[in-house]
């Protein structure tokens, strides 16, 4: 079966059986039973021959797993298929482009999968269809899929040795089959003839194609039959907020990285001595955070669920990425960022930290910035315990203690200048009037946040610098400036597009 239609937001996360047919098996023996004995049979292969995603089944299969989620997460957060082939054929190059990028940068990938393919193909394979097939005395059959042919041969190899792949992709150009469709591969290397006349079983609404082309089409679906995606029943970090939180949004990339971590490193890492390693410790104590900051997410909207008249909640991705959220796990791996965090910090940039002792051994200085990191994790997530206990009327007023938490408290830690200050602050500011629109009308204010964090940053910026004119009179204020003004770019040329000037 093909899942490609999928959104990325889904990765990670079951999505909803499909309807399946009560006696499955009965359908293919009466349309074996009926068909000439020389007729060709055509089957699907994912969800149909095997029940499972081979595809799925293989990313699940990476190791080390938290090395191959990292390379699955940055996919989704980069999206670089959408480079390619644009939102709307999106679907053609995602799965493609994750089983080439982790196979190439976990190369030892594809011979650990073909000595698990036996037992893989035994544990899921189709015993009905199987059965069906070999009773009609059909042993030999043809197999088409949209799956990479490295992932799927050594497992057909298993289940059904006689059988023909006669479609499938490659490692290389997998998003071929896809542009195409199976009818359309089938008849480039075996002629028309070869569907015409078939008989097709498969699950995938997407074989239209298929289906349309043959004599005999069958769409079933298999009561065993399971799509489960890449690391579904694991913690994995930052998967609430994309799936759960801010479903459709890429939040992580959009809100996280573009806002919160840019922002930081051009009030911090910019006057640091060492700013590209500056830029990465802040980076990995940012998603330290952000570990935290999600159990707060889980908190809220599991609360919401008992306490809210319109609670926000999301089912599907959303609920079962909640059910998978394990808090322990997320402090572990907000630890674990902290360390890396921690210790790119005191090795290229100690002059940077805030701390009494900085010009002590660095064994010192490490665990003191370990050791205020915890504080301010465990500040964090008492905060955010604080403003879910509270009533949704007087969220308004705590709720810019959360965001002075993801960007000015870092000044805790770390050295800033007033440029930066203004720059944090300008973002805070555009979040807080937003939310306080919000709660106040309940509904959302229409005006674009970036746009708002930039007019926030003129107005402070402007106001500053009748103090000290040098500090904004630098390379640093000018990318905040400039780097503000490219996010809310769509905002700007709305703003002037729309600007009227009134007769007098």
């Amino acid at each position: 079966m093909s899942h490609a239609h999928t959104s990325a937001r889904v990765l990670l996360a079951p999505v909803a059986p499909a309807p399946v047919d009560p006696d499955p098996g009965e359908r293919v023996r009466r349309a074996l039973a009926a068909a000439d004995p020389a007729t060709e049979v055509i089957v699907d292969f994912d969800e149909t021959l095997w029940l499972r995603n081979s595809t799925e089944e293989y990313l699940r299969s990476l190791r080390p797993r938290p090395l191959a989620y990292l390379i699955l997460a940055g996919l989704d957060v980069l999206r670089p298929w959408r480079l390619i082939g644009g939102a709307s054929r999106q679907h053609l190059y995602r799965d493609w482009l994750r089983i080439l990028v982790c196979s190439i940068l976990l190369p030892w990938s594809l011979l650990l999968w073909r000595s698990r393919a036996p037992a893989l193909a035994e544990r899921w394979r189709n015993g009905d269809l199987l059965k069906a097939l070999h009773d009609s005395g059909r042993t030999s059959f043809r197999v088409a899929t949209l799956g990479t042919h490295a992932i799927v041969a050594p497992l057909l190899r298993h289940l059904a040795p006689q059988a023909d792949l006669v479609a499938s992709g490659t490692l290389l150009s997998g998003y071929e089959i896809r542009r195409l469709g199976k009818c359309a591969s089938i008849a480039r290397r075996h002629g028309r003839d070869l569907v015409c006349g078939a008989i097709v079983i498969t699950d995938s609404d997407a074989d239209a194609d298929l289906l349309g082309g043959c004599a005999t089409p069958l769409l079933i679906r298999w009561p065993a039959a399971e799509y489960r995606p890449a690391f579904a029943e694991a913690y994995v970090p930052f998967r609430y907020t994309q799936q759960g939180k801010r479903p459709g949004e890429n939040y992580m990339l959009y809100g996280v990285l573009l806002e919160d971590v840019v922002l930081l490193w051009l009030s911090f890492a910019w006057i640091m001595p060492a700013p590209i390693a500056g830029a990465a410790a802040l980076l990995a104590l940012h998603l330290s955070l952000w570990c935290i900051y999600e159990i707060g997410y889980v908190e809220n909207d599991t609360r919401a669920a008992s306490h809210e008249a319109t609670p926000q909640l999301w089912g599907g991705a959303g609920a079962a990425s909640a059910r998978h959220f394990r808090p322990a796990w997320a402090w572990t791996a907000a630890a674990a960022f902290a360390v890396l965090g921690a210790g790119l910090l005191v090795t290229f940039n100690a002059e940077a930290v805030r701390l009494p002792f900085g010009d002590g051994p660095v064994a010192v200085l490490l665990a003191g910035v370990l050791g205020v990191w915890a504080v301010y994790l465990v500040l964090t997530r008492l905060v955010f315990a604080i403003y879910n206990r509270l009533d949704v009327t007087s969220r308004g007023i705590f709720y810019v203690v959360l965001q002075l938490l993801r960007t000015v408290g870092y000044g805790v830690l770390l050295a800033t200048n007033v440029v930066g200050l203004a720059a944090l602050l300008s973002l805070v500011l555009a979040r807080w009037i937003k939310y306080l629109v919000y709660r106040d009308t309940g509904r959302r204010m229409a005006e674009d946040q970036r746009f708002l964090a930039l007019l926030f940053f003129v107005v402070l910026a402007g106001t500053a610098a009748s103090i000290d004119l040098a500090a904004f009179v630098s390379l640093q204020a000018l990318a905040v400036l400039a780097w503000l003004a490219v996010y809310a770019h769509r905002r700007i040329r709305g703003f002037f597009a729309r600007l009227r000037i009134v007769p007098l």
